[in-house]
């Protein structure tokens, strides 16, 4: 999927040899990763393939998208039966936080992930986050602050290329001699 683009090709090799030496090593205390990049350039799959290898170690994963984790963080709120989803998340082995920016925002979701993201920070608990915003859209959606923690102390991965699904139903539908199918 990279041929055409050498510069893609290259920046994604060394994003899929950081994400095997991350799993390979990973630890109760292993750093915490950004994934961000455009749709479609595996920023999900590579972090269930790090969830897979923690698992398989032993070490407790919740894996969700931001929205899923917005919804029950809401549903808590205001059903007043605490299912323990702000613990779970803050004391697991390890998080993965998926789409980040996509959920739907309000004061009390933005302070709840902050939250969230913060104890995980100050425990050295290791988290995944992935995400299409830049710095200052992190920013301008959630706070300078929240902002500042995720680019400060998750080590970022930069996903660069094409959306991967689109270009394999291209390929496919080449292959089959036809156009595209919606």
């Amino acid at each position: 999927y990279y041929q055409e683009d050498p510069q893609a090709l290259r920046q994604m090799t060394q994003v899929l040899n950081t994400c095997r030496s991350y799993a390979q090593r990973f630890r109760a205390n292993s750093s915490s990763l950004l994934f961000r990049g455009a749709t479609g350039l595996g920023k999900t799959h590579l972090s269930l393939a790090i969830a897979n290898e923690a698992i398989e170690k032993g070490f407790g994963v919740v894996y969700g998208s931001a929205q899923g984790f917005a919804v029950a963080l809401e549903k808590e709120r205001f059903d007043r039966e605490d299912s323990g989803t702000g613990e779970k998340l803050k004391t697991c082995d390890l998080l993965i936080l998926d789409d980040l920016g996509t959920e739907f925002a309000s004061g009390y979701v933005n302070a709840a992930l902050y939250d969230i993201l913060n104890t995980r920070m100050l425990g050295d608990r290791p988290t995944i986050v992935s995400t299409n915003l830049g710095f200052k859209e992190l920013e301008d959606r959630y706070s300078p602050r929240f902002a500042s923690r995720i680019v400060g102390y998750y080590g970022m991965l930069e996903f660069k290329g094409q959306d991967v699904r689109v270009q394999r139903q291209l390929n496919q539908s080449a292959r089959k001699g036809g156009s595209p199918t919606p």
